[in-house]
């Protein structure tokens, strides 16, 4: 049909198959393979939000001029508005700055070691001690708790090196502790058997709970302060205890 791809004098193309058996290198880089297995890709660390330092509300202040308005009603005795968050935020923050880790108990504490804390406070937020004298109750009332807190998180990252002799769990002192012997203090009251027969008992009582909390981040005052804002009528305790504490409820506060 097609005389010009006709080529008589030429001989017969003999096409062989392909070899199934590999080359030495590819048989090499099997083995290779094999013995070592799939490479696995090394998972990226997960992005973590670390502890407040206050560095934004510290900015928000210096750029307007302006202390923030906190709003703490006495029938309250806890900061409920938009800078309620920011206000819990910079206790933490003082706490974990100006706090003396080696006291066991807040209440070990002087007066002359919580100045700081106070004065951290005062230069951020407008607090009137003497027109709304409760406030200074409120803080009072609080920085025990962000002691306590403080306090967890660093026997939590002292638990991750038990398997170190104490000296090297000594040395790895946490970030945010800013003084080696305060570091030196926890350590060697963590081993002690006082706080080791505190923790079981603690253990224990908490396994007697029947339902933990699950309302969400806002607080049970600051969906009442919500409520007083608007049309509808204020949270009252008891729906609100059962819809954020009764398992199984119908209707959880977030």
């Amino acid at each position: 049909m097609f005389p010009y791809l006709q080529h008589n004098n030429m001989p017969p193309v003999t096409v062989h198959p392909r070899p199934t058996s590999s080359s030495s290198n590819d048989s090499s880089r099997n083995d290779a393979t094999t013995e070592t297995g799939p490479q696995p890709i090394p998972e990226r660390p997960r992005k973590r939000h670390g502890p407040t330092q206050g560095f934004q509300t510290a900015r928000i202040v210096k750029v307007t001029q302006k202390k923030l308005e906190v709003i703490i009603e006495k029938e309250d005795m806890r900061a409920t508005g938009p800078n309620a968050p920011r206000f819990a935020n910079e206790i933490g923050a003082a706490v974990r700055q100006y706090a003396p880790l080696n006291k066991i108990r807040w209440k070990d504490v002087t007066d002359a070691e919580k100045s700081p804390m106070y004065s951290r406070l005062e230069n951020v937020f407008v607090l009137d001690y003497d027109k709304r004298h409760w406030i200074k109750e409120v803080i009072e009332n609080d920085t025990p708790i962000r002691f306590k807190e403080f306090r967890y998180e660093l026997h939590e990252f002292y638990e991750t090196l038990l398997h170190l002799p104490m000296a090297e769990r000594k040395a790895k002192k946490h970030d945010q502790v800013l003084n080696q012997e305060y570091w030196d203090f926890l350590c060697d009251y963590w081993e002690s058997e006082a706080f080791k027969n505190k923790s079981k008992r603690n253990a224990t009582n908490r396994s007697k709970l029947t339902h933990g909390h699950c309302s969400g981040l806002r607080s049970f005052l600051n969906t009442q302060a919500m409520g007083r804002g608007s049309n509808c009528a204020p949270a009252s305790l008891n729906p609100t205890y059962c819809w954020s504490r009764c398992s199984g409820a119908e209707i959880v506060l977030n």
